[in-house]
């Protein structure tokens, strides 16, 4: 995926994947799996796509199913898929039916593992062996084998299926397995893995909360609407209607500035409100990719500083 976006000179799936797509479709080309629904480190296969007919491309594995994104009336994914998180698709431990209940314990024990899958090949899947399901076997009968104590309502789904569908089951069970474009069992997703995945992209929306209330405060303290509107080329009713683009060249203006007071300097200040406001655009547009290292430590030290300062304007 790195290396695919690099050929358009992006990081990560920001502003550039309309384009991409667009480049590809221009010469019938689509990725396997989906570049949207899957993450950074996955790899991914260009293919030829047919736009004369509705069979899907194929490989030498056969037909590749859904590779087209659902998206809305815009041209946008509609949101976090399952594929977006990096378990999804990161291999899978899984012990066959016929196994013994040593072979699944220690399997579980050495990778600190709650659950198994239970797989006759690697589209088959029969179920899943998990810590509660040996305890209900081996209470109902010490001497029951691994086949007993198989979880048969284990979950599978699709890489591309949205995140937010697949809540319920995670709640239900803990897990789910997921499978990839060519239906192979692939990976799993627990609720540990959302929890994280929302957490981080929760961070830098509470960071930007507390910036734009903080810049908000250090405007309003230090200016009128009227000297604002001037500055911002438009009619302001009220500081709440100010953007991040605003502040930066509220703040950028000498007379602003210079009432403020700081012992600062005020283009090095702005150049960094400018990094913000580019991050604030990724976050804002929902990029699935995890922010760049360094981003919510940016986002802190700014509002560290500004706790510190905005007393002083």
């Amino acid at each position: 995926m790195r290396e695919l976006l690099a050929l358009w000179g992006a990081k990560d799936r920001g502003d550039q994947i309309s384009r991409i797509e667009a480049d590809l479709a221009n010469h019938g080309l689509v990725t396997s799996p989906s570049f949207r629904k899957v993450t950074l480190d996955s790899t991914v296969r260009l293919v030829v796509g047919s736009a004369d007919t509705d069979e899907p491309p194929t490989t030498d594995a056969g037909p590749i199913a859904a590779v087209a994104d659902e998206v809305d009336s815009d041209g946008d994914p509609i949101g976090l898929t399952v594929g977006n998180l990096p378990s999804a698709l990161g291999g899978l431990s899984s012990v066959a039916p016929n196994a013994s209940f040593e072979e699944a314990i220690t399997k579980m024990l050495l990778n600190d593992f709650s659950q198994l899958a239970v797989l006759n090949g690697p589209r088959t899947l029969r179920g899943a062996i998990t810590w509660q399901s040996i305890a209900h076997a081996r209470h109902a009968d010490p001497n029951a084998k691994l086949s007993d104590a198989i979880d048969s309502d284990a979950v599978d789904v699709r890489y591309d299926k949205e995140l937010i569908d697949v809540l319920p089951a995670l709640q239900r069970n803990g897990f789910v397995f997921v499978r990839d474009q060519e239906n192979t069992v692939a990976g799993i997703v627990t609720t540990a893995d959302v929890v994280h995945v929302y957490g981080e992209m929760a961070m830098p929306f509470f960071q930007l909360g507390e910036l734009d209330r903080s810049l908000r405060r250090v405007i309003a303290r230090n200016s009128d609407l009227e000297q604002v509107s001037g500055i911002c080329g438009r009619k302001i009713q009220s500081f709440d209607e100010l953007s991040m683009g605003e502040y930066q060249r509220v703040l950028g203006d000498p007379a602003v500035w210079t009432a403020l007071g700081w012992p600062l300097d005020r283009v090095t200040f702005i150049e960094r409100l400018n990094s913000i406001r580019q991050i604030r655009n990724d976050v804002m547009h929902f990029n699935p990719d995890p922010p760049p290292v360094g981003t919510i430590d940016k986002l802190r030290k700014l509002n560290s500083l500004l706790r510190q300062y905005g007393d002083l304007s």
